[in-house]
């Protein structure tokens, strides 16, 4: 299967574990994601031009940060996007942001988290992985809410 990114132009043939969002970072490609793709910010949205039907339906969770304009944009969240079939993803919205300057490289590099576990998000706050956290983990206190 192959994704195809405009205005880009470019096509790649892509494995169904990965997501959109690590497809276009493989490649160099400036997508904002504030939460590395864990499904809470809803910056990495993208409008699926071609393809929508090889691609999983929006989760509630999506469906809770896109909001039912989803239905008439067709703009979904790159870090839930799963290909099983040819599709073509327009990032000329992303590309805009980081254009006019509201993408930084330095913001990009900073958030690009391997896993949950590198970060920890307490309402809706991205908290990295320093002294503080790992002091509180050793405690055996890792869970905030108790």
């Amino acid at each position: 299967m192959k994704i195809k990114f405009i205005p880009q132009n470019i096509e790649v043939n892509v494995e169904s574990s990965k997501n959109v969002l690590e497809i276009s970072r493989e490649l160099g490609f400036n997508i904002q994601s504030s939460c590395n793709g864990m499904c809470s910010c809803g910056d990495c949205r993208v409008f699926v031009k071609e393809g929508e039907s090889n691609l999983p339906v929006p989760s509630n969770k999506e469906l809770k940060l896109i909001g039912q304009g989803y239905y008439l944009d067709q703009r979904r969240l790159a870090c839930q996007l799963y290909c099983f079939g040819n599709v073509v993803i327009d990032l000329s919205e992303q590309e805009e942001r980081f254009s006019q300057g509201k993408i930084s490289q330095q913001f990009l590099k900073k958030t690009q988290k391997k896993s949950a576990e590198e970060a920890y998000s307490k309402s809706d706050i991205l908290i990295e992985d320093d002294e503080d956290i790992k002091k509180i983990k050793s405690k055996g206190m890792n869970n905030y809410d108790k």
